[in-house]
């Protein structure tokens, strides 16, 4: 992906009808359904994605492109020629509301309809760019907390998120991981961003004589546990990273006092958050 300080629209001068991944595959999962209906679409009032990030850093630039992208007729034409979009659609935001976009987490046509975009942006940049958008709410609540502690603040960790989730989203392995397609995104994002890179620094500083008793980084992802796959579910659907990172700093075991003096409130206050923001994972979860 070239450098988000310029990211292109994609070059659509010539779509192939034929683009679409081929539904007789071997390796994919169970395609039924695979049309979405026609009625998950609400007219539009505003963008869906709002840059509250600033208006002139990283995700002013892509909300602003993706304004110029949605009712592009060479894009809209070359979306319309995926199989498994049906009916066809006249604003690219009616592909993000079918492929789940502020729906639950249980949404498996949602799921779905996000499944076929991610395989196909292996080959398609206009596909990559619709996942890249899909999950940018998510992203900005990372970038936020990240920002808190990264030396140049929340628009460098943005920047570094958006340039890591363009190459995850090109590279997802869509035949292995089938479903939670947003989640699995979102994770992916964040470990290759920040935590792999930080883990890769820490392995460099260990003495040689010790590396033998260091345990491999991974390549991909560790499997998470429940309760991280729960909160990565929760904020892929849209619960305030807020109140996400306030329960995963309760995971990590810090009290409410100690939040509480952090944060220049009472302990009442932050335990009315922790239930706030379990009953907005519940309510989202289901």
């Amino acid at each position: 992906m070239p450098g988000m300080h310029a990211l292109p629209l994609p070059n659509l001068s010539d779509p192939d009808p034929d683009s679409g991944p081929d539904d007789g595959a071997d390796t994919e999962p169970d395609t039924s359904p695979d049309a979405a209906p026609a009625d998950r679409f609400i007219p539009l009032t505003a963008p869906l994605v709002r840059a509250d990030l600033s208006k002139r850093g990283p995700v002013g630039r892509v909300v602003a492109e993706w304004s110029r992208l949605c009712r592009r007729p060479d894009a809209l034409d070359h979306v319309n020629s995926w199989t498994f979009i049906d009916p066809p659609v006249s604003h690219l935001d009616e592909v993000l509301v079918r492929s789940g976009f502020g729906g639950a987490t249980t949404d498996s046509v949602g799921d779905r309809v996000l499944w076929h975009l991610a395989d196909l942006s292996r080959t398609d940049e206009l596909a990559a760019r619709i996942v890249l958008h899909r999950i940018l709410p998510a992203l900005m609540s990372i970038a936020r907390r990240r920002g808190r502690i990264h030396p140049q603040g929340p628009y460098a960790a943005m920047e570094e998120l958006l340039t890591t989730a363009w190459s995850v989203i090109r590279t997802y392995p869509s035949e292995r991981r089938p479903r939670k397609v947003a989640a699995n995104l979102v994770r992916d994002c964040e470990y290759h961003a920040f935590v792999r890179p930080q883990r890769l620094r820490r392995a460099e500083e260990i003495p040689f004589e010790q590396m033998g008793t260091i345990a491999a980084t991974p390549g991909d992802p560790e499997p998470a546990d429940e309760l991280t796959e729960v909160l990565a579910d929760a904020l892929a659907a849209g619960v305030n990273g807020r109140d996400i990172d306030l329960l995963r700093a309760l995971a990590d075991g810090r009290s409410s006092t100690e939040l509480a003096l952090e944060l220049g409130v009472s302990p009442r206050t932050v335990r009315n958050w922790r239930l706030r923001a379990i009953e907005a994972v519940r309510g989202t979860l289901g």
